[in-house]
């Protein structure tokens, strides 16, 4: 007899790729990468930070949903009222709070920084983020904690991306808690839908509507289970920004293709409801941001703090020179 034919490679097929896509595409939404560290990361207990000795203690909160919420407190060596709580993006978690110059930030006006891994991230339980809406209540379970430790606490709330909707969404369900005093919101996006029209405009523009439809439909459903119920597509900042009264300093960078100023951080800043500031620097969705921007961060804290009007921070110069897109838009200039 002849020789045995090779069997043929089995290739995927086109219904199995669609089905991977397709859970990817969920996992986007309530499943983003897991950063997996461990304490030690952290650093040393004692960390001397802006000409200071901070100490840190880990703690942790149970969430409204039975989850351990890891936190960290780093103390300046004066006792202080003065609190900055740190919220990351949804694939981030505490670590960013020492491996930026958040941490120094909050130390250089004598402040005492408290950082969490939300539910689904880091080392806390959970095993999806809802975009904010779950978020909210974990970020009124922590300030709790702090007011329980320090009963005169002034808290400024700091977020950045997923951490900046929180922030506005806990701004909107917890707006008579007196002890925040203002908020830091760097990349806010303005809702599910905005998102999603972005990413169509940027990689399908010619998409028929009605697939469109169809398949955000089934995400919403598909999302909805994964999310314990929990309508994360649903999610808008708009309502937060129109409500709200507390000072708030806008960040976004000008080179963002994920939360575009135009679309997102400018029409927020426009429709929100207390004394605010946007500023948008050279730089990314992720990308490090400019020293300068933690110098307006700082005299922002400052006069947050002082109960002074944070308008004040403004007089802070920008170095425009040194930036190669640099905006400055205050509450009162046009879109």
């Amino acid at each position: 007899g002849g020789q045995g034919r090779r069997a043929p490679e089995k290739k995927t097929g086109k219904i199995a790729l669609i089905r991977q896509g397709y859970k990817q595409l969920v996992n986007t939404v309530v499943r983003p990468p897991r950063v997996a560290y461990r304490l030690s990361d952290l650093g040393q207990p004692r960390k001397k930070v802006a000409g200071d000795t901070l100490e840190r203690e880990d703690f942790e909160v149970v969430s409204s949903r039975g989850e351990a919420l890891r936190c960290s407190r780093w103390r300046p060596s004066k006792p202080t009222d003065r609190h900055v709580l740190y919220l990351h993006s949804n694939s981030s978690c505490r670590l960013a709070a020492v491996r930026s110059p958040l941490l120094a930030t909050a130390a250089s006006v004598g402040a005492t920084l408290v950082a969490f891994d939300f539910a689904g991230c880091g080392v806390s339980d959970g095993d999806h983020v809802t975009l904010g809406l779950d978020e909210r209540d974990q970020v009124a379970k922590v300030v709790a904690r702090i007011l329980e430790d320090s009963p005169s606490a002034k808290i400024v709330v700091w977020g950045r991306s997923m951490g900046a909707a929180s922030a506005l969404l806990y701004g909107q369900k917890y707006a008579s808690q007196t002890a925040v005093r203002g908020l830091i919101l760097d990349s806010p996006f303005r809702s599910f839908d905005a998102l999603k029209n972005d990413v169509l405009a940027r990689a399908a523009p010619k998409a028929p509507k009605c697939g469109v439809a169809c398949l955000v439909c089934c995400l919403r459903c598909s999302v909805r289970r994964r999310a314990k119920g929990v309508d994360v597509l649903g999610v808008s900042c708009e309502p937060a920004a129109r409500t709200a009264t507390k000072p708030a300093l806008f960040l976004a960078g000008s080179r963002d293709v994920l939360a575009a100023p135009a679309t997102h951080a400018r029409p927020l800043e426009a429709l929100y409801g207390g004394p605010s500031t946007l500023l948008v620097f050279d730089g990314e969705h992720n990308s490090p941001r400019p020293r300068w921007v933690y110098d307006r961060v700082r005299a922002f804290l400052d006069a947050t703090f002082s109960d002074d009007d944070p308008a004040a921070a403004n007089a802070v110069p920008v170095p425009v020179g040194s930036e190669a897109a640099v905006a400055l838009v205050a509450s009162t200039d046009a879109l």
